[in-house]
């Protein structure tokens, strides 16, 4: 006897019949074929992609901030050699005899963190400070400042290919930043002078 077999592929089922060459419905020990078998469909890949994203995202940061560190490092040692250590280790309590730490906070002492703090209530009020303050600030607010924004820069999650004319260049950036400096602090110090 010819028949054919029938299959319906869904995402959490398959269904199933089997005919004759008649068009009519086979049975078989008194019994339809025809059926359905159920199970739990699929999942998406939205959760892994989120976890991948966010991995990736994070790691981006920090090669970002490590740069940012790298250009600012040597300038800001002359300052304040600990500065960046300090920052690092913000999180360890001053108590904690197992981690390392290195100071009160981002200052030397706590009368220039309260004076800062008093200042600057928050990031966007140093930021907004140095915008449209025309006097030389301490390195250590810029390189704050310019932290947060490089931390903190949005996403850019957009469809389409990366060439490499959008790829970060610090020499760039260092041009950038002196142009600027020099354009609206013409008597100044000059500016992370790395060349």
């Amino acid at each position: 006897m010819k028949y054919s077999v029938g299959l319906d592929i869904g995402t959490g089922s398959v269904g199933w019949a089997v005919i004759g060459e008649d068009y009519r419905l086979k049975r078989t020990k008194g019994k339809n074929l025809i059926g359905v078998r159920l199970f739990e469909g699929a999942d998406t890949a939205a959760e892994r992609r989120g976890y991948r994203t966010t991995r990736r995202r994070l790691s981006r940061r920090r090669w970002r901030l490590r740069l940012l560190n790298d250009i600012f490092a040597s300038e800001l040692s002359k300052i304040d050699e600990n500065f960046l250590p300090r920052l690092k280790y913000s999180w360890v309590n001053k108590n904690d005899t197992d981690n390392v730490h290195f100071g009160v906070g981002v200052f030397d002492n706590s009368e220039q963190e309260k004076a800062f703090y008093q200042d600057y209530p928050t990031i966007y009020h140093l930021r907004q400070k140095l915008m449209t303050d025309n006097r030389q600030h301490d390195l250590r607010e810029v390189y704050l400042a310019i932290h947060h924004i490089v931390k903190y820069r949005g996403h850019f999650l957009n469809s389409g290919e990366i060439s490499a004319n959008s790829s970060f260049d610090a020499q760039k950036f260092l041009a950038l930043l002196r142009e600027f400096h020099n354009t609206f602090y013409p008597d100044a110090v000059k500016f992370l002078n790395l060349d």
